[in-house]
């Protein structure tokens, strides 16, 4: 039922049910030279809203700000919604991808800032 894939590729990850384990060993070492770092590589699942009335659902991508999306379906009432996010880009992020989870699965991924 996802929509939108043709602009992201591909699903960004659910990281609250893959974590960020595949890059724990590149963080913890990099700490100690993040000092004075202009661009940085973000990934983030953070919890959405949905407004009935206007079809939309809303949220916060750290850095970045508020992003609202229309729905592909209705949303039911109980439903729990999240938005994993990840920067796109090389050196300096280019965009922001998404995808929005509706009970876990998979419900839009789409490029939601700038180009990926």
């Amino acid at each position: 039922m996802c929509v939108n894939t043709e602009q992201s590729g591909s699903h960004v990850p659910n990281y609250t049910v893959t974590g960020f384990e595949e890059h724990s060993d590149q963080i913890a070492s990099a700490l100690a030279s993040l000092e004075g770092v202009e661009a940085l590589s973000l990934s983030a699942c953070v919890g959405a809203s949905y407004n009935p009335t206007t079809n939309k659902i809303c949220f916060k991508v750290p850095v970045f700000g508020d992003v609202c999306i229309t729905s592909p379906i209705r949303i039911p009432v109980g439903g729990s919604l999240k938005a994993c996010v990840t920067t796109c880009g090389r050196f300096i992020p280019t965009g922001v991808k998404g995808t929005v989870y509706l009970n876990d699965k998979a419900i839009w991924s789409g490029t939601i800032i700038g180009f990926c």
